[in-house]
């Protein structure tokens, strides 16, 4: 399993950003694990960013393959609305789920932001695909908050996160940059033994498409669950750490121009 969550940031009542955020563990029936997984995607040509949690194999494999597609204009026009997008992106996840034949027992689930307009005129989407080995992938969306809380808090690790947030809630309200901090409380307090590793992060802005941020998590840099090392070109990515304050990849130090985010007592 997995801990996955999405949330919108709200400015001025409408939602100024969108984010999801995952773990990186992944365990296998016979206990083994391994904490470096990729579950948590961004498409480079349409406002999309996607994540699962449950199954690890069909999301791993299909959901990749059909967000290059999708990158390649094999599944909608340019400029096809999210609605269009998420459809063609729903049934081919579906055609590609009905010829797999390891589908776990339990339910699976994959998020799909999305974005319609550019700006002032942005509008976000969430849907949520749910499957199993008995039960047909289906889609469903999700009405956004209005307020800078969870969307959505899935996985083995959803209920060790919503207590974790509902403390951070109490101590400073509702705030974004509180989920992602009391998700990286729950994934390093370890009370979930199928969720570990580094948060993974990815994010909707009302211009740009999809956008992978850097973590500095417990002193170390990590993109898509994977520590990157020393002299790697850290420069084109935007780097959060776990208080979800803007850091200088190489300094490990807040920049001198974001916002500090302290921690409440």
């Amino acid at each position: 399993m997995t801990t996955l969550a999405a949330w919108v940031s709200i400015d001025s009542r409408r939602p100024s950003a969108c984010y999801l955020v995952s773990d990186s563990k992944i365990t296998w029936p016979s206990g083994d694990q391994w904490d470096t997984a990729q579950k948590l995607f961004a498409a480079e040509n349409t406002p999309d960013i996607f994540g699962y949690c449950g199954d690890v194999q069909f999301p791993t494999l299909a959901l990749r393959q059909v967000v290059e597609q999708a990158d390649r204009g094999l599944l909608f026009p340019v400029g096809a609305s999210a609605e269009v997008r998420h459809t063609a992106i729903a049934i081919a996840l579906s055609r590609a789920s009905r010829g797999y034949p390891a589908h776990g027992a339990t339910t699976s689930t994959i998020l799909h932001f999305s974005r319609d307009g550019i700006g002032a005129s942005a509008a976000f989407r969430l849907w949520r695909l749910d499957w199993s080995q008995t039960r047909p992938l289906a889609s469903v969306g999700l009405a956004l908050p209005t307020e800078s809380i969870l969307a959505a808090s899935l996985g083995s690790g959803a209920n060790v996160l919503i207590e974790r947030n509902h403390a951070w809630r109490n101590a400073q309200g509702r705030t974004a940059r509180g989920i992602f901090s009391s998700f990286c409380e729950a994934i390093a307090s370890g009370k979930d033994c199928f969720s570990g590793g580094a948060p993974q992060l990815v994010g909707l802005y009302p211009k740009w498409n999809g956008l992978v941020f850097g973590t500095v998590f417990e002193g170390k840099r990590y993109i898509a669950g994977s520590e990157i090392r020393a002299g790697a070109n850290v420069h084109p990515f935007e780097w959060r750490n776990e208080l979800f304050e803007r850091v200088d990849p190489l300094t490990l130090q807040r920049l001198p121009n974001a916002q500090r985010q302290p921690k409440p007592l």
